[in-house]
């Protein structure tokens, strides 16, 4: 979504109805080329990469972890916390912010951009008060060939304006995805863990019962199988009388090594995802970090902080919030170490002046009870 334009302000669009929201502005056009329409043999989508557990696992640590993260917006000049505008306490009517922005993070890692429509606009300032999220496979583009400047942007085929009511509001990611560049390593989970599901189905190889002496009677065939297949049921051992042995015929899971491989694959998605390998238990080494503080910071530091900033970065944008106001996510709470460290760190902001009591019992949720040590 382009910047908004004052001689174009727009009115509430209905978004409860069940109308298109692009059917005022739309036409439908072709041929437009959906950005995210890689193909060939390890192209994955997203319902596959997510029945891989350390696809899902990390896909939750990231999304669930910033959803859940306070935004506040602040002055720039005076660093002075300013009101939320309503968008941003709440961008989707329909929805709570959390599960909005966990989706706009889910989109942003899965395909490397988000996009949210928006439903309506300020009246005083044209800025957009509600946006939806929209899937990034329903959404294609128009570039020109010579200088690649996005000409026109379409939701299901239907063209959409450049700003107001039914544009687009566009979160660029850091890199294409994880379904991207990442696809061969998803694939190759994909198939350990169907080969898991076949072991798990048939827990042992094939074994073939030969017989090295008469020829047997179909009757007799039959009651020796099912007598053998009962006995591996009950029983450790087997025993048949008669010259007949007994071939094995494939290999178990410790000669496919399928726990070996489905661990090194998990790693490799760590890495691909970007995340510590012992969030997705990945490895089995303990963290260095003493404390859960510092472990949180290695989670902000290497795996959260570039989403964050894509999102913090485009709701502080002149569109959305008013120059000279930023928006960004409260990381008090998540950096919260233990209640000894905390009690430390609040003394001596007491004690070097920084703070009052009312504001060091403030930072630990509780009420007023003076700003002198004596009251």
């Amino acid at each position: 979504m382009g910047l908004f334009s004052a001689l174009r302000l727009q009115s509430v669009l209905e978004p409860m109805r069940g109308t298109d929201v692009t059917a005022a502005v739309s036409n439908t056009i072709e041929p437009y080329v959906n950005n995210l329409g890689w193909t060939g043999y390890n192209s994955v989508t997203r319902a596959d990469a997510m029945t891989v557990p350390a696809v899902a696992r990390a896909r939750n640590i990231i999304a669930g972890t910033i959803a859940t993260l306070p935004l506040s917006t602040y002055q720039e000049t005076t660093e002075a916390e300013l009101p939320n505008r309503p968008f941003i306490k709440q961008p989707d009517p329909a929805l709570p912010r959390s599960n909005t922005l966990a989706w706009i993070l889910d989109d942003l890692l899965f395909y490397g951009v988000a996009y949210l429509q928006v439903l309506s606009t300020t009246q005083e300032d044209g800025r957009v008060s509600n946006a939806r999220r929209i899937d990034p496979i329903r959404v294609s583009m128009r570039t020109d060939p010579n200088t690649q400047v996005i000409e026109s942007w379409t939701v299901d085929s239907k063209l959409v304006p450049f700003n107001g009511v039914g544009s687009l509001i566009v979160f660029w990611g850091p890199d294409e995805g994880i379904l991207a560049r990442g696809a061969r390593t998803i694939k190759t989970a994909i198939e350990l863990e169907a080969a898991a599901l076949r072991m798990a189905q048939e827990p042992v190889p094939q074994m073939v019962i030969r017989n090295e002496g008469m020829n047997l009677p179909e009757d007799q065939k039959e009651s020796l199988l099912n007598a053998f297949k009962q006995a591996r049921r009950t029983r450790s051992t087997a025993y048949v009388e008669g010259p007949i042995n007994l071939d094995v015929v494939g290999f178990d899971s410790a000669a496919l090594q399928l726990v070996e491989a489905r661990a090194y694959t998990a790693s490799e998605i760590a890495r691909v995802v970007g995340i510590p390998a012992w969030y997705i238990n990945a490895e089995s080494a303990s963290s260095t970090y003493s404390n859960v503080s510092a472990e949180r910071r290695s989670l902000l530091d290497f795996s959260l902080r570039i989403y964050m900033d894509v999102v913090e970065s485009r709701l502080s944008q002149d569109d959305i919030t008013p120059r000279g106001q930023y928006v960004e996510f409260e990381l008090d709470d998540f950096l919260r170490g233990n209640p000894t460290e905390r009690v430390d760190v609040l003394v001596k902001l007491i004690d070097s002046g920084i703070i009052s009591i009312d504001e060091a019992r403030a930072m630990e949720d509780l009420s007023p009870r003076g700003s002198t040590l004596n009251e």
